[in-house]
């Protein structure tokens, strides 16, 4: 029986769970609240808040951990990789404190992991990381000359979901053509072709609005924003990232404080969840193109899909290409879970090296 602890670090909670083969001794979801999370400033604040959180469960799990086999970590923004299982290191971990790739929470969670399998004497790493890059050469092409659009989606929970969908439809996953959202603190939606995301809405810039990140914005008005002088980088990465979306507009990013407004009749909760459902089906009708309508079926998963207002929305919107899957919540523990059981089970899956 393997031992096998798992970390997701996310934008707005903190998840980890040990599992004995396929099942969870434990698991435990700490959300944070908007108050606490803006207060943060810099790598190291946003580690040791998070370091924080994972110790003051450990210190009721300490004897649990025993004969830990494996630590699996979800994936930060490095350099683009392939998919798959990668070995946490000291490269690896350079590349997400300097935010050279891009800055996102999840950044946080290969440190947390490698420090714990340190402590225990084991390895760690990460799966499927948010960069798998597996972009046709055509979504790469961005409109300006020396940027080009790179992979940045929620590659664990869209594959999850793909291959659930593909089950239920008795399609193989690897043969099918799926377009999948992933709505949750960030919202990216991929289109999915023979097993592979070969376009998709990259989650810190591009796609919808989302319940603390603004999405895609108007260049001009933003342009407009960035010379103002109101802001600091530091201080404008979190205005994007941290306090957007619906959180610049009712101060929180709380969806089921917000969709219980909408649903004692308050215009501008209903307003704004239509509108992120708005958003969210242009980009599911998008990913239509890219697979040249040919679909097996749309499919929405994370906690989002637990907001009937916003779901509904996108429902209405997308009725014409065909069949609407859903899948509530997130699975990406046990998926963490699941890979890291095929790491170690004899003749198992490769480890790669980061380099």
């Amino acid at each position: 029986m393997f031992k096998i602890l798992v970390i997701n670090i996310g934008s707005t909670s903190t998840k980890l769970a040990l599992f004995l083969d396929n099942e969870a001794f434990f698991r435990e979801s700490i959300e944070h609240s908007s108050e606490k999370l803006s207060r943060l400033q810099g790598y190291e604040e946003w580690f040791r808040f998070h370091n924080d959180a994972v110790k003051r469960v450990f210190h009721e799990r300490t004897r649990d951990l025993g004969d830990l086999g494996l630590v699996v970590s979800r994936g930060g923004l490095t350099r683009p990789v392939q998919g798959g299982a990668y070995y946490i290191n000291d490269a690896m971990l350079r590349d997400l404190r300097s935010g050279d790739y891009g800055w996102h929470p999840c950044n946080i969670g290969p440190r947390i992991a490698y420090t714990i399998a340190e402590r225990y004497g084991v390895k760690a790493v990460i799966y499927d990381s948010p960069v798998s890059d597996e972009l046709i050469q055509l979504a790469r092409f961005s409109g300006l000359k020396g940027i080009e659009r790179g992979a940045a989606f929620h590659v664990l929970s869209q594959k999850s979901a793909g291959r659930k969908a593909a089950l239920k439809l008795n399609v193989p996953y690897e043969q099918g053509n799926f377009i999948v959202a992933h709505l949750g603190g960030g919202i990216t939606i991929g289109a999915h072709k023979n097993g592979r995301i070969i376009d998709g809405t990259h989650g810190l810039s591009e796609g919808p609005f989302t319940p603390q990140r603004t999405g895609a914005l108007p260049l001009q008005d933003f342009l407009k924003l960035c010379f103002s002088g109101k802001f600091t980088e530091e201080e404008l990465r979190r205005t994007l990232f941290s306090q957007g979306g619906i959180h610049s507009y009712l101060g929180t990013h709380d969806i089921k404080y917000i969709e219980q407004r909408a649903n004692n009749g308050d215009e501008e909760a209903i307003l704004l969840l239509k509108a992120m459902g708005y958003q969210t089906s242009k980009e599911i009708c998008s990913m239509a193109a890219v697979l040249e309508g040919r679909i097996d079926a749309v499919v929405l998963t994370g906690n989002l899909c637990r907001a009937k207002t916003v779901v509904t929305e996108i429902r209405n919107r997308v009725r014409s290409l065909g069949r609407l899957l859903i899948f509530p919540g997130e699975d990406e523990l046990e998926s963490l879970a699941q890979a890291g059981l095929r790491i170690m089970s004899p003749g198992g899956e490769t480890v790669k090296e980061y380099a």
